[in-house]
């Protein structure tokens, strides 16, 4: 394990704030994580558009996977001083694991600590970018604000259904058009007669040529 002697002094200076993490014992914490709805993850994806992009390809892709927030939660077992021996940093850990890892680090410099958290928007922006390690302490007004987020990318998904739906429609409309053309000309074709030529003289004889006049307008 990575951790020194306790510093004295540091503890002296962070009763309050040692206090106030104390009394989280029993609690549990969330921090928000984005993750791509993509089959395969951001590698599926990547793949995939990769393929659409090739020319020729006729395959349709986004210009991005939809993104789902997601609440990871944790409870909390444990908080005391820790003191890296490595950096010489103290501070208040939460969740000490005997390898040496833990949850949750709050640095402390033995004078007017303070615990600050950022807001739920930031921590929301910083998982869409994959950086920040931002907990909080209230996970159903978390869960209120980052399902925002989620509606918003469900009425994307949506607005984007709707358009490929009415593409789509426009599509099959003229297959349907195209196969009563088709099948217009060959019922006309059968319905119609051959007037002023003796088929059989034209079969008999392959010299015969037909004269065929085109107007054109």
């Amino acid at each position: 394990m990575d951790q020194k002697e306790i510093n004295v002094n540091i503890v002296a200076g962070s009763r309050q704030t040692a206090s106030i993490i104390g009394a989280l014992l029993g609690k549990a914490y969330a921090k928000v994580e984005a993750r791509t709805c993509w089959q395969g993850g951001d590698e599926g994806f990547e793949k995939d558009k990769a393929t659409a992009n090739t020319p020729g390809s006729a395959n349709l892709i986004t210009n991005r996977s939809p993104k789902k927030y997601m609440l990871k939660t944790q409870d909390i077992l444990g908080a005391q001083f820790y003191t890296n021996k490595l950096t010489n940093q103290s501070g208040i850990v939460i969740n000490l694991r005997p390898d040496g890892t833990y949850d949750m680090f709050f640095p402390l410099d033995g004078s007017n600590p303070v615990v600050t958290q950022k807001p739920i928007a930031d921590a929301i922006s910083d998982a869409l970018r994959e950086e920040g390690d931002n907990f909080f302490l209230d996970p159903t007004k978390v869960a209120a604000v980052v399902n925002e987020a989620n509606k918003a990318e469900v009425k994307n998904i949506d607005n984007l259904i709707s358009a490929l739906s009415r593409m789509k429609q426009n599509i099959q409309g003229t297959i349907n058009e195209n196969e009563k053309k088709a099948a217009d000309i060959e019922k006309e074709w059968k319905d119609s007669k051959v007037n002023d030529i003796d088929l059989k003289r034209v079969i008999a004889s392959p010299t015969t040529t037909l004269n065929v006049h085109t107007t054109v307008e």
